[in-house]
């Protein structure tokens, strides 16, 4: 993973999960909020109801000793109107005889008084041993969900980043491969412009002319293309009505000396044919399928180029494509194969989008080893 995408991951996360752990410690808090007063509405009213139980039991003249042995929960303690203790299973003796239900650290007190002593007693005290302990347990429980939850969200978070950033590093990679390909297909033809050009020095040859002019259109051809990507929808297009076997016959010429240094015959058989189109789309279109033609034949053999009113064909015999790459040849940057001349990528993607503007159909048929046919079916006008 390269540098930037690593900080484009660690961000996204961070905001991510960040954000996400915000709303869930929202949500947490509300919930811990509202199960506290839960908790302590049930803890007062069992603790009234134990006071009032007691004063009635007391009243009654009814022996309370075996609530005292019961100290799971709820204690008691029965004190004096001095705030004596008179009988107590309190965890503490500090009572707080002003209120009439507080909490502590540990506990939870209620305090009862009756309006006359009676035996003695004047105050009857409950204490709630486990309110804290509840208290603790939800906190405990929070806490662990908010971990668990963060990890879950860092793991999601995590995978849609991946998710989202795939489409990006694709397109990089694509790019990567696209700019080394460039290079290596200029490279090709620019070492023979200088080699020509340093031969020329000594002595002029028709044999260097024709490489360098053959060299110079491919230069030509490569940087149209990459123009073409980089521009194309900035550029004005200007339709007009032209005479499409004119172009045809225009780019076989133009195309001559780059089939000869494979020595490659193009034959044609063209009718007049009337478009209206944009000139320079309609030479990138063409000239991308000659070249297309060009590159994938094999050395000595025939391209035919048939236009017949409405109807376009340029076959080749060359290495053909198979049929699971047929579909998917016209996308950018994608390649019949690592042919040493297989250029890189970018000529059928030119050629659709063109299509798909001037709602022409394409079509291909190919075998592999033996050869392709596109066929484009021109709207008439």
């Amino acid at each position: 993973m390269y540098l930037n995408e690593r900080h484009a991951l660690a961000s996204f996360l961070f905001i991510y999960v960040s954000s996400s752990l915000l709303m869930l410690g929202s949500i947490g808090f509300l919930y811990y909020k509202e199960k506290i007063a839960t908790i302590d509405r049930y803890c007062d009213v069992s603790m009234e109801n134990m006071a009032m139980q007691i004063k009635m039991d007391i009243m009654n003249n009814h022996d309370i000793s075996p609530l005292f042995d019961d100290a799971e929960r709820l204690r008691i303690g029965l004190f004096a109107e001095n705030h004596h203790p008179l009988v107590s299973n309190l965890t503490t003796k500090e009572v707080d005889f002003d209120q009439t239900n507080y909490t502590e650290k540990t506990s939870a007190f209620f305090v009862s008084q009756f309006i006359n002593p009676k035996n003695n007693i004047k105050y009857v005290v409950i204490e709630d041993s486990k309110v804290t302990e509840e208290m603790k347990e939800l906190q405990s429980l929070i806490w662990s969900f908010m971990l668990v939850a963060s990890l879950f969200i860092a793991f999601i978070g995590y995978f849609l980043s991946r998710l989202l950033l795939k489409p990006v590093k694709d397109n990089f990679d694509n790019l990567n491969h696209f700019m080394k390909d460039s290079a290596h297909e200029l490279n090709t033809p620019i070492t023979a412009l200088m080699m020509s050009a340093n031969y020329l020095k000594k002595s002029y040859d028709k044999e260097m002319v024709e490489h360098i002019l053959m060299s110079t259109k491919m230069v030509s051809e490569i940087y149209n293309s990459i123009a073409y990507l980089a521009f194309h929808d900035l550029d004005i297009e200007h339709k007009e009505p032209f005479d499409l076997s004119e172009h045809i016959q225009y780019s076989i010429r133009y195309f001559k000396e780059i089939a000869g240094n494979k020595e490659i015959l193009i034959n044609a058989q063209l009718t007049q044919f009337m478009v209206n189109m944009d000139k320079n789309s309609t030479r990138k279109l063409i000239n991308n399928l000659i070249t297309n033609a060009i590159k994938y034949s094999y050395p000595k053999k025939n391209i035919t180029i048939i236009l017949k009113e409405n109807v376009l064909s340029i076959t080749d015999e060359g290495v053909g494509i198979d049929k699971e790459h047929q579909t998917k040849i016209f996308q950018r940057y994608k390649r019949i194969n690592n042919h040493a001349t297989g250029g890189f990528g970018i000529g059928l993607d030119i050629v659709m989008g063109i299509c798909k503007t001037y709602n022409i159909k394409i079509e291909l048929e190919s075998t592999l080893g033996k050869g392709s046919t596109f066929t484009l079916r021109f709207p008439k006008m």
